[in-house]
């Protein structure tokens, strides 16, 4: 099932808002560890995610997420938004 399309912001305006530190984790103890290693820090990762293997695009989701992982990233700006979806998928604008 797709996203809903009013959580759904692209990769530039993910990046503008959150502002990514660094390349991608392959880790989530990488990505806490970049994060701070507090309990609150789990707000500061995000998970790239294959929702879609009929698809060449990837998903950016808040938070640690296991299934279908493709790697971590740490922002500056912590999300409030666990419904917020990442997407450069045109077929969701």
């Amino acid at each position: 099932m797709p996203p809903i399309k009013d959580s759904i912001i692209s990769y530039k305006e993910w990046e503008e808002k959150y502002i990514p530190i660094g390349d991608i984790h392959d880790s989530v103890d990488d990505a806490a560890d970049t994060a701070g290693g507090s309990n609150e820090s789990i707000n500061y990762i995000w998970t790239v995610v294959d929702n879609n293997p009929n698809s060449h695009y990837a998903d950016v989701l808040p938070g640690i997420r296991l299934f279908n992982r493709l790697g971590f990233y740490v922002t500056s700006n912590p999300w409030t938004d666990i419904d917020v979806v990442v997407s450069n998928d045109p077929s969701y604008k």
